[in-house]
């Protein structure tokens, strides 16, 4: 298999193609019609397993069938087909974020008296890392942060572009706490800085910002980047997180308010 081959494999599998069906696709893309034999003998694949995965690109309406003298023949279908996959996720993803709530609601009733007790959760790595930020956007209303840089300089953008979106989503309206002076443009969610987002100057001889930490909900999360080691704490506590977010607010009244000098969060003292 050529590296183009293998590389345009990669384009086709977060469409939810399998290696081998999209090794088929594109096979039947390049030759036109041809028969599952065909496609077995070229691809090093067994014939019934083959028909296997015809039938699969048929459901998902990327491979078309024709009987001609020769028998059962088939063909690849218009890339845009592709397009129509995305549209079907789409509304996948919708109809499970719609039936949240009651899922929560019906889950909620079965949780065990024990279940309302601190807990505290340990991550790390920058998986971790990634979990613990996932879990902020399901904030209520507020998500109270000290910040010691955005979350682009530690977890990859695409990712925090996906968790900035569900930010507004929710509409989580977030309050940052930081020792920078100078914040650089961190986003392209102007909806998310424009009606979401506020952050203030903390001098840090009124309060060091060491451990970032996030507080929302029942939530107190704080973790560690440095040293290139993460390392990631969530305590599941009301009394907890209520007092943290006092201690939030307090040192919030004493910050000073930084300048927006754009709709991609950069801010300024």
């Amino acid at each position: 298999m050529s590296d183009q081959s293998d590389n345009l494999k990669n384009i086709l599998t977060p469409f939810g193609l399998s290696p081998e069906e999209a090794a088929i696709y594109l096979f039947l893309l390049e030759k036109g019609f041809q028969s599952a034999l065909q496609a077995s003998r070229v691809l090093h694949l067994g014939r019934t397993k083959v028909y296997r995965l015809l039938d699969k690109l048929a459901e998902k309406g990327l491979v078309t069938k024709k009987i001609d003298d020769l028998g059962l023949k088939f063909e690849a279908a218009s890339p845009k087909q592709l397009e129509l996959l995305v549209t079907q996720k789409s509304h996948e993803v919708e109809v499970l974020r719609d039936s949240l709530p009651l899922v929560f609601k019906e889950l909620g009733g079965v949780r065990g008296k024990g279940a309302d007790k601190t807990k505290v959760l340990y991550y790390s790595g920058t998986e971790g890392l990634k979990q613990v930020t996932w879990n902020s956007t399901k904030a209520k209303n507020e998500l109270y942060l000290f910040e010691l840089s955005t979350m682009s300089a530690f977890l990859d953008y695409g990712f925090c572009e996906k968790a900035r979106k569900e930010f507004v989503h929710n509409k989580v309206e977030i309050r940052a706490l930081t020792n920078l002076r100078h914040v650089p443009a961190w986003t392209k969610v102007a909806e998310l800085v424009k009606k979401y987002y506020q952050c203030r100057f903390i001098d840090p001889d009124q309060l060091k910002v060491i451990f970032e930490q996030l507080i929302y909900n029942d939530v107190y999360c704080l973790y560690n980047y440095q040293g290139g080691e993460i390392f990631c704490v969530e305590i599941y506590n009301q009394h907890l997180a209520d007092m943290q977010k006092q201690l939030f607010n307090y040192m919030w009244l004493k910050a000073k308010r930084m300048k927006l000098r754009n709709n991609e969060g950069e801010v300024v003292v």
